[in-house]
């Protein structure tokens, strides 16, 4: 079955909930996870689960050889220069929300689910009296359990990830600067397949530890140093999300006793994660080991997300989240220590849920020292 016709299955039951009458997909992450299209301006659902896909009018022809006939295909623009082709089915006007209102005949007695009330196509159907209602929170709930599809994808892209790490500390890390070491990992994930990265690559050395989202320098590492590396790649729009922090040569004091109790905090809260347990208790457990170690303080975010489409989504792995975790999430754990003028250490796998515990999908080794 196409990705199209399996996840528009998965909102099928919001139209009789919501009384809809059509659902529309703005948000550039759902548009990507209902097609499967990195391109789509507009995915309209209707009450018979047809389908239709708006893209830019330059992505038509490549889109069009991507859905395979899965949906009806409209390229968009806002001036027919030059005239269309005999193939090229096209909408022009100047707003996209015209299309709603024109071919597909909405009204003021209509309901339409849409993922983004504040967007443009919202503002113009509320502007001639069609209600619109956001469902938003609904995709996303969808959104977080992922299907046998989507958990392949996050294991190759975490494949690829974890080549483009290993070539990289093979290299060896000492004397090059913190930027020299993100090319190289980008460059990893990029010839090994990835369309993208997840994230820009954090690699932070020595002082440069204590930022959590450290932006790489020209700064070069040293003998002594912890380096915290922090990537993912992006392949087939699915993302991963993993850090491994790494000592270059001897690291002794406080730094040592840091680090492992971050070790130790990343493995007796990834060793709690199963269906039904809270988020919050998750995070509560890493939290509880860094504080009988004395760095409870030095932990500033907090354990964990989501991983899918986007690199942080639902669940959020935190104090507040009392959310119930569900077979076939995806999650991170990633608790860290970040002493100010000192360094940090974090560590962080992807990691599946399963029906009776979870399964890791990073399995590259931590090697603190």
């Amino acid at each position: 079955m196409s990705i199209i016709k399996n996840r528009i299955k998965k909102v099928s039951n919001l139209f009789d909930e919501l009384s809809l009458d059509v659902i529309v997909i703005v948000n550039e992450p759902n548009l990507e996870y209902f097609t499967g299209i990195d391109s789509g301006l507009m995915f309209i659902i209707n009450r018979s689960m047809d389908t239709t896909l708006i893209v830019p009018r330059l992505d038509f022809h490549r889109i069009r050889d991507s859905v395979n006939g899965d949906t009806t295909l409209i390229g968009y623009s806002t001036v027919e220069v030059p005239q269309r082709t005999p193939e090229e089915r096209l909408f022009v006007s100047k707003n996209l929300g015209d299309y709603l209102l024109r071919e597909v005949g909405l009204k003021p007695s209509n309901i339409i689910g849409i993922d983004n009330t504040d967007s443009s196509i919202a503002k113009e159907l509320n502007s001639v009296g069609v209600r619109v209602i956001n469902i938003n929170d609904s995709i996303l709930r969808i959104r977080e359990v992922k299907d046998d599809y989507e958990v392949k994808m996050i294991e190759e892209a975490t494949r690829i990830t974890e080549e483009a790490l290993d070539d990289a500390l093979k290299s060896g890390l000492e004397g090059k600067r913190e930027r020299d070491v993100a090319a190289m990992l980008y460059q990893g994930m990029i010839s090994r397949g990835a369309e993208d990265v997840a994230f820009k690559p954090i690699v932070a050395s020595g002082s440069n530890g204590a930022y959590p989202h450290h932006v790489f320098t020209d700064r070069v590492i040293k003998r002594g140093d912890l380096v915290t590396i922090d990537i993912g790649a992006r392949y087939n729009l699915y993302c991963t999300d993993m850090t491994r922090t790494v000592a270059i040569g001897s690291v002794s004091g406080r730094l040592k006793d840091a680090a492992l109790a971050v070790l130790e905090a990343f493995r007796k809260a990834s060793n709690s994660v199963k269906p039904g347990i809270k988020a919050m208790d998750i995070d509560l457990v890493a939290r509880n080991v860094l504080s009988e170690y004395g760095f409870d303080t030095y932990y500033i975010h907090s354990t964990g997300h989501g991983v899918g489409i986007e690199v942080h989504e639902k669940p959020a792995i935190s104090p507040l989240s009392d959310e119930e975790l569900r077979s076939n999430e995806v999650i991170t754990v990633e608790p860290g220590v970040y002493i100010k003028g000192v360094g940090g250490i974090r560590i962080e796998d992807t990691i599946l849920i399963t029906e009776t515990g979870a399964r890791p999908i990073s399995k590259y080794p931590i090697n603190l020292f």
